[in-house]
Formats: C-alpha cells, structure tokens, sequence
C-alpha cells in the first residue's frame, strides 16, 4: 500500500512509472514530476482506466491519496452494481455541458455550423462581428438563464444602447442573430425565444432604395457601356462578365459572387441557389427551399466562357485567388465605369431595371405581358397574397416555364437596349 509520504517523495524517472495502491488504484509519475491518480478495472473482461485527477498532498490544491481512495471504493462499488463508471463520468461530462452550457459558447456554435454549411464570406465575417458584440454583454452567461422570455427586457435594454446611438442597420443585425442563436439553441423546441419580435419595440431604420437607372435610355446606355471592353481588366475580366450576368439574370449580387460550379446545370439551362445562399425570408417556413434561376442562351453563354477560367475552382466567378467578390467588387466596376453607386446605379439595382422595366411592358391592346407574379418569384420575392398563394401550391418551380421564357425575353431586351452587344459564342476546343 502506498503511503502518504511516499508519495510526496517519489522522484521522476526518464520514462513514466506506476506506484500502485490496492484495489486497482495507483501513482502514475511522469518525467516532468507529475503525479496523476488511475485506477485499473475489468468489465466485461476488458481492461479499463479510471482517472481520478493530479496528485498533490495535504498542503496543495489537488487530490490527496486518502481522496484518491474514497473515488477508488466508490468506482469499485458502482462496477458491483453493474455499472461502468468511466462511461458514467463521461455521460456526466456531456450533461454537465449541456446544463452548463453559455450563450456564448452556443453562439459560437451557431457561427460553426453556419460555415460549415458554406454561408458566404460576406454574411460569415457579418455574424462574427455581431456574435462579438452580443457575447461582450451576455457571452459568460448560461444559456437557459437568457434562453427565457423573462430576458426580454434585457436584451432590448442592450439593443437600445446601439439604438440611441444611431446605428440602426446594426441594431436590426443584432436582434436578428440573436433570434437566430436562441433558435438554434432551443433543442427541446420549447419555442421560447426572447429576441423575437422585439423590432416591434425598436425603431425601424429607413431603406433607401438602391440606385438604378429605370429609365429605358438610360439603362441602354448602362447595359451598352457594360458590354464594352473594360481597359485593363485583369483575369479576362471576370469581373465584368459577373457584373453581365448580375444584369442578365437579376440575381442579388451576393449570391452570383458565391456562385459555386456544381450549382450550374448546363443541360437544363438553370441555376439551382442553395437554401442556405438565399436571402432569408418572411416565411420561415420557406427557410429551407433553394432558388431556381432559369438562364438565358446569353447567360449559358458568360458561363461557358468562365468556365474555360475558373472551371476548376469552387467559385464560378473568382479572379485570382479562389474567393467570391463582394458586392462592392462589382460597385468600384461601375465606378471606374463612370455611374454614381449611391445616385445613379449599384449592382443590386439591376433587380430594380429587371423589374421595373418588365412590369411596364405591355401588348397592342394595353395589357400587361408578363405576369407580375412571376416577376416577384423570380426575384426570390414572395411577400404578397397571391406569390404566397402560388408558392404554397407549388414550391420554388412556382411558374418556372414562364419564368424561363421571360427571363430569355429579359436577355434578349438587354442586348437590344445596349444596340445588339451580345455575348461572343466562342467555339469548342477541338479534342484529340
């Protein structure tokens, strides 16, 4: 049996040793002089091991050797009662976690999870700063004392602090992320979420509306001067042929610059936008269905010619290095350009040309050509009574061969708006 004094003066050796006690529990010494508690099982006729923690005697912090027997006796006791108590301690372990668990450490999950499922760089370096600015107040907090409605006024406190201090977009970012956090967070689907619907006590920032040229002169101009040859475009000009194509299929300029190459379905001419890359809708409901894009003859087109650049990369439209751009890429574009981003044009604004330009269409009688509602679909829009009412029948095809003829119509529109600049067919390499 061990003692206490020998096991204060048990000095280290080159490689580690054991001093065993009785009943299965002994000293293992490490060569740097530490000393930890183990104890040697069978279960099932399988060798185990027990750890009890790092030995030190009576004067330090640490498990002392009548300690280290008391843990012993009480493993041995629970092993006679058919219980293994290395899986028990570990099963603690994990519901200790659970229970113990922060609101900053289930945010930083939240944020795991929201990259491994591929959510932008954009949106990604977002979240961080948000989840920063939200575990700065409650990151040292347990998650089940916050994860309650009796918090509300808390966090609505912490939210009127960046109100009062004018920065609303940041406000409105904020409680979305928490509501966010405390949804994913609520694995027992009690429902209880405290940052819901708190926008209704806060003041709502006013949106101005990007800038677009609707006018149809002035948006021939603009498609005619994007077709153009841009001086000193790196990378064949990549860039350019995003912001063509941003202008062709009136996608959010976000999700053409995370556009990754197996979303793109040449055969069928269609772009399939992940649920996770599509912007968040009213519908929670519809929070998980992707976005079906329908691509013109001219769209394929800027495609294939991509493809030949970046076709083996993750990112379809990516210059040097394998990244998505911003939006702001394709704003300094149309900078350089000549337009004002914040009076005349803005990539996003391409939606509001698309849309503006389509609905004012009409026929010899009148009438309106294409049908409002599969404009709002094709925009990812789906807020009104009846694009619901189609949605619901239907799901993310909702009109889809409209939806394809119209967005063929848009294309050609675009290249006769900008005196017939079409995109260059380049003809396929020949094979050995």
């Amino acid at each position: 049996m061990l003692t206490a004094t020998v096991c204060k003066t048990l000095k280290p050796k080159p490689k580690p040793f054991k001093k065993g006690d009785e009943g299965g529990l002994y000293l293992l010494v490490q060569p740097s002089g530490s000393k930890h508690w183990h104890m040697s099982y069978r279960v099932d006729g399988k060798e185990k091991k027990l750890s009890f923690g790092q030995y030190h005697d009576e004067t330090e912090r640490g498990v002392t050797l009548a300690e280290a027997r008391v843990k012993r006796d009480a493993a041995k006791k629970a092993i006679s009662q058919g219980i293994d108590p290395s899986a028990a301690k570990k099963a603690a372990k994990v519901e200790r976690a659970i229970v113990k668990a922060t609101f900053g450490q289930k945010a930083d999950d939240f944020l795991a999870k929201q990259k491994a499922e591929g959510l932008g760089v954009k949106s990604i370096t977002r979240t961080t700063r948000m989840i920063r600015y939200l575990k700065a107040d409650f990151g040292d907090r347990l998650y089940d004392d916050v994860a309650r409605q009796q918090f509300r006024p808390e966090l609505l406190a912490f939210l009127k602090k960046y109100e009062k201090d004018g920065v609303l977009e940041t406000v409105g970012r904020l409680r979305s992320t928490a509501e966010q956090i405390f949804d994913y967070g609520d694995a027992n689907g009690t429902g209880i979420n405290p940052a819901r619907n708190l926008h209704k006590q806060l003041i709502r920032k006013k949106v101005k509306a990007r800038a677009a040229l609707v006018d149809p002169v002035k948006a021939g101009k603009l498609f005619k001067t994007i077709s153009s040859p841009f001086p000193g475009a790196r990378f064949d000009d990549v860039v350019g042929l995003g912001l063509r194509f941003v202008a062709y299929t009136a996608a959010r300029p976000g999700e053409v610059g995370n556009m990754e190459w197996p979303e793109v379905d040449f055969d069928s001419a269609q772009w399939t936008i992940p649920p996770h890359k599509v912007k968040m809708r009213n519908d929670p409901k519809r929070k998980d269905d992707p976005h079906f894009v329908p691509l013109s003859r001219q769209a394929v087109a800027i495609l294939r010619q991509v493809q030949e650049l970046t076709g083996e990369r993750q990112y379809v439209f990516s210059c040097n290095q394998d990244a998505p751009f911003s939006d702001n890429t394709l704003n300094k574009r149309l900078q350089l350009l000549g337009f004002d981003t914040s009076e005349e044009q803005t990539s996003h604004g391409f939606r509001s040309i698309f849309s503006t330009l389509l609905n004012l269409e009409t026929d010899e009688n009148d009438r309106q050509i294409w049908d409002n509602d599969a404009i709002e679909l094709q925009l990812s829009h789906v807020n009104s009574d009846s694009t619901r009412a189609i949605y619901n029948r239907t799901g993310p095809m909702s009109l889809i061969k409209q939806r394809a003829r119209m967005m063929q119509h848009w294309a050609d529109r675009v290249d006769r708006m900008g005196s017939g600049n079409v995109v260059p067919m380049k003809p396929k390499r020949k094979t050995a």
